[in-house]
């Protein structure tokens, strides 16, 4: 008889669970904790796709290994979106609105995208982004903009 491929297993009830992962030409490599590897083009996850080795490297399993999420970048992938193949949305009318406004706070308050990234606890590659309005960001990412410069919320340029 020839092995059956489910997507979940009968005693796993929550789906597949990340173990580990790495980098390599071009790709995110997730190792399953039922020892499948699965690997998916960095250019499907543009906030990992625009990062530094080190902003990578600081990577957690969330929901006891259904997803990860790297604290420098603010990004979070699900392990079933991975296996189903769906690329990270592409941003929205939103952030491309909002991105004029988090230039003009940085320029504002004298910083350079490093500098404000840092301030943050973020990457330069994920200001870059949501700069160009490249990113699906939203208000909790503008208002960490704002007080990282010594803005008031409801600034405006």
């Amino acid at each position: 008889m020839s092995p059956v491929s489910h997507p979940m297993s009968m005693s796993d009830p929550d789906g597949p669970r990340a173990a580990h992962l790495w980098f390599e030409r071009g790709r995110l490599v997730v190792q399953l904790q039922d020892g499948r590897e699965l690997a998916c083009p960095l250019a499907f996850f543009p906030r990992l796709a625009g990062a530094f080795a080190a902003d990578l490297a600081d990577w957690r399993l969330t929901g006891r290994g259904t997803g990860i999420h790297w604290p420098r970048l603010d990004e979070d992938l699900s392990v079933q979106a991975l296996l189903e193949g769906r690329p990270v949305p592409a941003a929205d009318a939103r952030a491309k609105a909002l991105a004029p406004r988090l230039r003009a706070a940085r320029r504002q308050a004298g910083l350079t995208q490093a500098q404000l990234a840092e301030r943050m606890g973020r990457s330069q590659a994920l200001v870059s982004l949501a700069e160009r309005g490249a990113l699906r960001i939203g208000t909790p990412y503008l208002h960490a903009v704002l007080d990282a410069c010594g803005l008031p919320r409801d600034w405006q340029p």
